[in-house]
């Protein structure tokens, strides 16, 4: 638990939430099929990206994505199972300071995935959280 309350120490940037924007599907694509909070990594990006959501709000969000998109991590992901461990810590304790302010985005994550989980931005879907909100 040390390493994830390292990752929030600071607040996020605007530098932050674009480095997480532009590295996160490319992530994804690389480790799909071995990330078990694939949907919650999913739910995370579309909050960062929702226009409507100030940056204070999604700063757990950004910093956690961070760490899942950066090489260097506590425990390196090319580590079979014992590599995304630390980045499944980092990305539930986002999901725990976030609350329920994740859960319009979490539909929206299971969304991606009953449409088969396309490796894309796909910026559409973002603007119908606020339907669900």
């Amino acid at each position: 638990m040390e390493d994830t309350e390292k990752v929030f120490d600071r607040e996020a940037t605007r530098e932050d939430l674009k480095r997480a924007k532009e590295g996160f599907w490319s992530k994804m694509h690389d480790f799909i099929g071995r990330v078990p909070f694939a949907r919650q990594a999913v739910a995370l990006f579309y909050m960062i990206k929702d226009p409507k959501a100030d940056l204070g709000i999604k700063g757990a969000a950004v910093l956690a994505l961070l760490y899942f998109i950066s090489p260097i991590d506590a425990v390196p992901d090319v580590i079979p199972v014992a590599g995304l461990m630390d980045d499944a810590a980092v990305v539930s304790a986002a999901l725990a300071i976030l609350g329920g302010l994740i859960k319009p985005y979490l539909q929206l994550a299971d969304d991606w995935y009953h449409k088969g989980a396309k490796l894309k931005d796909e910026p559409e879907v973002v603007k119908d959280a606020e339907v669900l909100s």
